[in-house]
């Protein structure tokens, strides 16, 4: 059965990630960027999850979102307030004890590469300001959801990012002066298309 999509909001919110490989800090890069509060609790951090977060107390590249490294093995008590929890070690039954965990508290979890014990997946993301295109295959299978990112990005030529901004400026200005739902929608289509034409 495949997999409801929803947009979430991630903004504040505390994120468990118990890893510290390659696998992790790509997880941790897409959470930061929608502004999650992230923790990564592991004995050991690869090199690239250590350079970020060094950068990040100098840099504000990813200003809306928080991360902190806790330096030690990932146990139970981790999940309590966690909004969404990512299990990536490299201990099969640790991730599947603390996916049940999840479960039993209705937390989000996802376990990487175990289908059966993630109850939401990561989809390949394409993200341009507010507009977010996501592709998942269910968990099937992460290199094609990959490729066909890779091909709807070579075809967006346009920032859509920048023309949504400006959509969501002139919104209330439209709804304020025009009344009936039929004739919104069509003023809202008009202005989409001069400004795909603008672009």
């Amino acid at each position: 059965m495949s997999y409801f999509p929803f947009m979430i909001e991630l903004n504040n919110e505390r994120c468990l990630i118990a890893g510290g490989g390659t696998v992790a800090y790509r997880k941790v890069c897409s959470m930061l960027e929608f502004g999650a509060v992230v923790t990564v609790v592991s004995p050991e951090f690869c090199p690239e999850l250590l350079e970020l977060a060094e950068r990040l107390c100098v840099s504000d590249k990813y200003s809306s979102g928080h991360l902190t490294l806790v330096k030690r093995c990932v146990q139970p008590q981790d999940i309590d307030g966690a909004f969404v929890v990512i299990m990536a070690t490299d201990d099969g039954k640790v991730n599947h004890e603390m996916a049940e965990l999840c479960r039993q508290q209705r937390i989000l979890v996802n376990v990487v590469d175990v289908k059966s014990d993630c109850g939401f997946y990561f989809p390949a993301i394409i993200k341009d300001k507010e507009v977010v295109i996501s592709v998942s295959t269910g968990g099937q299978s992460p290199v094609l959801a990959g490729t066909i990112k890779r091909n709807i990005e070579s075809h967006l030529g346009r920032s859509y990012g920048d023309i949504a901004e400006r959509m969501g400026e002139l919104r209330e200005q439209i709804k304020a002066q025009i009344d009936g739902e039929e004739e919104r929608k069509k003023a809202f289509q008009q202005m989409v298309r001069s400004l795909l034409d603008e672009s």
